[in-house]
Protein backbone atom coordinates (compact mmCIF):
# COMPACT_ATOMS: atom_id res chain seq x y z
CA UNK A 1 0.00 0.00 0.00
CA UNK A 2 2.76 2.42 0.97
CA UNK A 3 4.70 1.43 -2.15
CA UNK A 4 1.77 2.34 -4.38
CA UNK A 5 1.35 5.68 -2.61
CA UNK A 6 5.02 6.52 -3.12
CA UNK A 7 4.88 5.52 -6.78
CA UNK A 8 1.81 7.71 -7.33
CA UNK A 9 3.39 10.68 -5.58
CA UNK A 10 6.58 10.49 -7.62
CA UNK A 11 4.54 10.14 -10.80
CA UNK A 12 2.51 13.27 -10.02
CA UNK A 13 5.44 15.35 -8.81
CA UNK A 14 6.77 16.46 -12.24
CA UNK A 15 3.29 17.51 -13.39
CA UNK A 16 2.60 19.34 -10.13
CA UNK A 17 5.97 21.06 -10.16
CA UNK A 18 5.25 22.54 -13.57
CA UNK A 19 1.69 23.55 -12.64
CA UNK A 20 2.70 27.22 -12.31
CA UNK A 21 4.71 27.43 -15.54
CA UNK A 22 3.17 29.43 -18.43
CA UNK A 23 0.63 31.00 -16.09
CA UNK A 24 -0.10 34.60 -15.14
CA UNK A 25 -2.45 36.41 -12.75
CA UNK A 26 -5.72 38.01 -13.78
CA UNK A 27 -7.47 40.69 -11.72
CA UNK A 28 -10.77 42.32 -12.57
CA UNK A 29 -13.05 44.71 -10.73
CA UNK A 30 -15.91 47.08 -11.52
CA UNK A 31 -17.46 50.18 -9.99
CA UNK A 32 -20.95 48.65 -10.25
CA UNK A 33 -22.19 45.09 -9.94
CA UNK A 34 -21.11 43.19 -13.03
CA UNK A 35 -22.83 40.01 -14.12
CA UNK A 36 -19.96 39.38 -16.52
CA UNK A 37 -17.41 38.89 -13.73
CA UNK A 38 -19.67 36.46 -11.87
CA UNK A 39 -20.68 34.55 -14.99
CA UNK A 40 -20.15 30.75 -14.82
CA UNK A 41 -18.86 30.87 -18.40
CA UNK A 42 -16.05 33.22 -17.35
CA UNK A 43 -15.13 31.01 -14.40
CA UNK A 44 -15.10 27.92 -16.61
CA UNK A 45 -13.09 29.81 -19.20
CA UNK A 46 -10.44 30.64 -16.61
CA UNK A 47 -9.93 26.90 -16.07
CA UNK A 48 -9.39 26.41 -19.81
CA UNK A 49 -6.93 29.28 -20.18
CA UNK A 50 -6.68 33.03 -20.58
CA UNK A 51 -7.86 33.02 -24.21
CA UNK A 52 -11.06 31.14 -23.37
CA UNK A 53 -11.62 33.39 -20.35
CA UNK A 54 -11.18 36.58 -22.41
CA UNK A 55 -13.56 35.28 -25.08
CA UNK A 56 -16.21 34.39 -22.50
CA UNK A 57 -15.87 37.78 -20.79
CA UNK A 58 -15.97 39.87 -23.97
CA UNK A 59 -18.97 38.02 -25.41
CA UNK A 60 -21.05 38.33 -22.23
CA UNK A 61 -24.18 40.42 -22.66
CA UNK A 62 -23.44 42.60 -19.63
CA UNK A 63 -19.98 43.75 -20.77
CA UNK A 64 -21.35 46.64 -22.86
CA UNK A 65 -23.24 48.07 -19.89
CA UNK A 66 -20.02 49.65 -18.64
CA UNK A 67 -19.16 53.12 -19.86
CA UNK A 68 -15.45 52.29 -19.84
CA UNK A 69 -13.59 48.98 -20.05
CA UNK A 70 -9.94 49.28 -19.08
CA UNK A 71 -7.62 46.49 -20.23
CA UNK A 72 -4.15 46.50 -18.64
CA UNK A 73 -1.40 44.33 -20.12
CA UNK A 74 1.65 43.76 -17.90
CA UNK A 75 4.02 41.29 -19.57
CA UNK A 76 6.09 39.19 -17.20
CA UNK A 77 3.82 39.85 -14.21
CA UNK A 78 3.69 37.05 -11.61
CA UNK A 79 1.33 36.44 -8.73
CA UNK A 80 4.24 37.01 -6.33
CA UNK A 81 4.62 40.55 -7.75
CA UNK A 82 1.06 41.38 -6.77
CA UNK A 83 1.58 39.95 -3.29
CA UNK A 84 4.55 42.28 -2.82
CA UNK A 85 2.34 45.35 -3.30
CA UNK A 86 1.20 47.32 -0.28
CA UNK A 87 -2.38 46.66 0.91
CA UNK A 88 -2.91 50.43 0.74
CA UNK A 89 -2.05 50.69 -2.96
CA UNK A 90 -4.69 51.78 -5.45
CA UNK A 91 -5.20 48.35 -7.01
CA UNK A 92 -5.66 46.61 -3.64
CA UNK A 93 -8.10 49.22 -2.34
CA UNK A 94 -10.07 49.20 -5.59
CA UNK A 95 -10.55 45.42 -5.45
CA UNK A 96 -11.51 45.43 -1.75
CA UNK A 97 -14.14 48.16 -2.26
CA UNK A 98 -15.50 46.86 -5.57
CA UNK A 99 -19.00 45.32 -5.64
CA UNK A 100 -17.79 42.78 -8.23
CA UNK A 101 -14.26 41.47 -8.52
CA UNK A 102 -12.31 38.49 -9.80
CA UNK A 103 -8.89 37.44 -8.51
CA UNK A 104 -7.07 34.56 -10.19
CA UNK A 105 -3.42 33.94 -9.36
CA UNK A 106 -2.58 31.28 -11.97
CA UNK A 107 -4.35 31.29 -15.33
CA UNK A 108 -2.91 29.10 -18.08
CA UNK A 109 -1.49 31.16 -20.93
CA UNK A 110 -1.55 28.31 -23.45
CA UNK A 111 0.27 28.78 -26.75
CA UNK A 112 -0.55 32.48 -26.94
CA UNK A 113 2.45 34.74 -26.26
CA UNK A 114 0.31 37.87 -26.55
CA UNK A 115 -2.22 38.88 -23.92
CA UNK A 116 -5.65 37.74 -25.22
CA UNK A 117 -7.44 40.36 -23.09
CA UNK A 118 -5.43 42.98 -24.96
CA UNK A 119 -5.60 41.49 -28.46
CA UNK A 120 -9.35 40.74 -28.33
CA UNK A 121 -10.25 44.21 -27.04
CA UNK A 122 -10.64 45.57 -30.59
CA UNK A 123 -13.64 43.27 -31.05
CA UNK A 124 -15.18 44.76 -27.93
CA UNK A 125 -14.98 48.27 -29.38
CA UNK A 126 -16.89 47.15 -32.47
CA UNK A 127 -19.49 45.24 -30.51
CA UNK A 128 -20.19 47.97 -27.94
CA UNK A 129 -19.62 50.92 -30.27
CA UNK A 130 -16.90 52.20 -27.99
CA UNK A 131 -14.02 54.55 -28.65
CA UNK A 132 -10.66 52.77 -28.63
CA UNK A 133 -7.86 54.45 -26.69
CA UNK A 134 -4.31 53.07 -26.37
CA UNK A 135 -2.06 54.29 -23.59
CA UNK A 136 1.35 53.57 -22.07
CA UNK A 137 3.90 55.48 -19.98
CA UNK A 138 5.73 56.79 -23.06
CA UNK A 139 2.61 58.11 -24.83
CA UNK A 140 2.13 61.14 -22.62
CA UNK A 141 -1.34 62.30 -21.55
CA UNK A 142 -4.28 59.91 -21.40
CA UNK A 143 -6.88 61.14 -23.90
CA UNK A 144 -10.33 60.24 -22.63
CA UNK A 145 -13.59 62.14 -22.89
CA UNK A 146 -16.81 60.84 -21.36
CA UNK A 147 -18.74 63.15 -23.70
CA UNK A 148 -17.62 61.05 -26.68
CA UNK A 149 -19.43 57.94 -25.49
CA UNK A 150 -18.14 54.62 -24.23
CA UNK A 151 -14.43 53.87 -24.13
CA UNK A 152 -12.22 50.80 -24.32
CA UNK A 153 -8.87 51.87 -22.87
CA UNK A 154 -5.92 49.55 -23.53
CA UNK A 155 -2.97 50.26 -21.23
CA UNK A 156 0.39 48.59 -21.80
CA UNK A 157 2.84 48.62 -18.90
CA UNK A 158 6.59 48.05 -19.36
CA UNK A 159 7.48 44.37 -19.30
CA UNK A 160 9.12 42.81 -16.27
CA UNK A 161 12.26 40.79 -16.90
CA UNK A 162 12.28 37.16 -15.79
CA UNK A 163 15.81 37.49 -14.44
CA UNK A 164 15.00 40.64 -12.47
CA UNK A 165 14.49 39.64 -8.83
CA UNK A 166 14.67 40.89 -5.28
CA UNK A 167 14.61 44.58 -4.49
CA UNK A 168 15.10 45.61 -8.13
CA UNK A 169 11.97 43.77 -9.30
CA UNK A 170 9.95 44.99 -6.32
CA UNK A 171 10.96 48.57 -7.11
CA UNK A 172 9.93 48.18 -10.76
CA UNK A 173 6.53 46.74 -9.81
CA UNK A 174 6.00 49.56 -7.30
CA UNK A 175 6.86 52.21 -9.90
CA UNK A 176 4.52 50.64 -12.44
CA UNK A 177 1.69 50.50 -9.91
CA UNK A 178 2.27 54.11 -8.86
CA UNK A 179 1.95 55.33 -12.47
CA UNK A 180 -1.02 53.05 -13.09
CA UNK A 181 -2.87 54.33 -10.02
CA UNK A 182 -2.66 57.89 -11.36
CA UNK A 183 -4.08 56.88 -14.73
CA UNK A 184 -6.85 54.81 -13.16
CA UNK A 185 -7.80 57.76 -10.97
CA UNK A 186 -8.30 59.85 -14.13
CA UNK A 187 -10.53 57.16 -15.64
CA UNK A 188 -12.54 56.78 -12.43
CA UNK A 189 -13.08 60.54 -12.31
CA UNK A 190 -14.34 60.61 -15.91
CA UNK A 191 -16.55 57.49 -15.85
CA UNK A 192 -18.83 56.37 -13.03
CA UNK A 193 -19.47 52.90 -14.47
CA UNK A 194 -16.24 51.17 -15.43
CA UNK A 195 -14.65 47.72 -15.57
CA UNK A 196 -10.91 47.13 -15.13
CA UNK A 197 -9.07 43.98 -16.29
CA UNK A 198 -5.46 43.72 -15.13
CA UNK A 199 -3.53 40.69 -16.34
CA UNK A 200 -0.04 39.50 -16.99
CA UNK A 201 1.20 37.75 -20.09
CA UNK A 202 4.18 35.55 -20.96
CA UNK A 203 7.00 37.28 -22.78
CA UNK A 204 7.95 36.14 -26.27
CA UNK A 205 11.47 35.49 -27.54
CA UNK A 206 11.50 38.89 -29.20
CA UNK A 207 10.49 40.50 -25.96
CA UNK A 208 13.30 38.80 -24.05
CA UNK A 209 15.81 39.88 -26.70
CA UNK A 210 14.69 43.47 -26.30
CA UNK A 211 14.72 43.25 -22.52
CA UNK A 212 18.35 42.15 -22.51
CA UNK A 213 19.41 45.66 -23.58
CA UNK A 214 16.98 47.82 -21.64
CA UNK A 215 15.47 48.01 -18.17
CA UNK A 216 11.92 46.88 -17.42
CA UNK A 217 11.23 50.27 -15.84
CA UNK A 218 10.75 53.16 -18.26
CA UNK A 219 10.05 55.55 -15.42
CA UNK A 220 13.65 55.75 -14.19
CA UNK A 221 16.59 55.41 -16.57
CA UNK A 222 19.72 53.84 -15.13
CA UNK A 223 23.11 53.26 -16.74
CA UNK A 224 24.89 50.06 -15.66
CA UNK A 225 28.44 49.06 -16.64
CA UNK A 226 28.53 46.25 -19.21
CA UNK A 227 30.75 44.08 -17.02
CA UNK A 228 28.80 44.65 -13.83
CA UNK A 229 27.81 41.48 -12.04
CA UNK A 230 24.92 41.14 -9.56
CA UNK A 231 25.85 41.47 -5.94
CA UNK A 232 24.28 40.15 -2.79
CA UNK A 233 25.34 36.51 -2.75
CA UNK A 234 23.70 33.41 -4.17
CA UNK A 235 20.17 34.43 -3.14
CA UNK A 236 20.53 37.57 -5.24
CA UNK A 237 21.98 35.78 -8.26
CA UNK A 238 19.69 32.75 -8.39
CA UNK A 239 16.10 31.89 -7.51
CA UNK A 240 16.47 28.91 -5.20
CA UNK A 241 12.95 28.47 -3.86
CA UNK A 242 11.02 27.81 -7.05
CA UNK A 243 7.38 26.60 -6.92
CA UNK A 244 8.48 23.08 -7.90
CA UNK A 245 11.09 22.92 -5.13
CA UNK A 246 8.64 24.25 -2.53
CA UNK A 247 6.08 21.62 -3.59
CA UNK A 248 8.69 18.86 -3.35
CA UNK A 249 9.68 19.99 0.16
CA UNK A 250 6.05 20.10 1.31
CA UNK A 251 5.36 16.60 -0.04
CA UNK A 252 8.53 15.29 1.63
CA UNK A 253 7.78 16.87 5.01
CA UNK A 254 4.05 16.22 5.24
CA UNK A 255 3.55 13.05 3.16
CA UNK A 256 6.69 10.97 2.72
CA UNK A 257 8.16 11.40 6.21
CA UNK A 258 4.86 10.55 7.99
CA UNK A 259 4.52 7.41 5.81
CA UNK A 260 8.07 6.35 6.65
CA UNK A 261 7.51 7.06 10.35
CA UNK A 262 4.30 5.00 10.43
CA UNK A 263 6.02 2.14 8.58
CA UNK A 264 9.01 2.05 10.94
CA UNK A 265 6.72 2.22 13.97
CA UNK A 266 4.63 -0.67 12.63
CA UNK A 267 7.73 -2.81 12.05
CA UNK A 268 9.13 -2.08 15.50
CA UNK A 269 5.84 -3.08 17.16
CA UNK A 270 5.96 -6.62 15.71
CA UNK A 271 6.92 -9.14 18.46
CA UNK A 272 8.95 -12.26 17.77
CA UNK A 273 7.26 -15.68 18.41
CA UNK A 274 7.86 -17.65 21.62
CA UNK A 275 10.92 -19.90 21.63
CA UNK A 276 10.99 -23.62 22.52
CA UNK A 277 13.35 -23.17 25.46
CA UNK A 278 12.38 -25.15 28.61
CA UNK A 279 11.52 -22.76 31.44
CA UNK A 280 13.56 -22.90 34.61
CA UNK A 281 12.25 -25.23 37.38
CA UNK A 282 10.30 -27.38 34.96
CA UNK A 283 10.29 -31.11 35.80
CA UNK A 284 9.00 -33.59 33.25
CA UNK A 285 8.61 -36.34 35.91
CA UNK A 286 6.36 -34.18 38.06
CA UNK A 287 4.35 -33.17 35.03
CA UNK A 288 3.89 -36.88 34.17
CA UNK A 289 2.73 -37.82 37.68
CA UNK A 290 0.12 -35.10 37.61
Amino acid sequence: MAGRALTLLFALLPASASAYSHTHPVLAWSSHHSKALSSPAVVQGSNAGSHAMASALYTHGDICEHDAVVVIDHAGLHASDLRSLSPSCHVAKSISSSPSSLQLAYVEAGDHHANPFHTLAHGLTTRCGSRAVSHSPDLGTLEIDAGKGKHVVSITLPALEDDEEGASRKTSVSEHESWLSQELSKIEAAFSNYLVIYSGSPGSLLLHARQSTESSSTFKEAVTPADASPSGGILKRYQLLTPGLILALLITLFVLLPIIFVGVSALSSIQSPLTNEIPKGFSAEEKKNQ
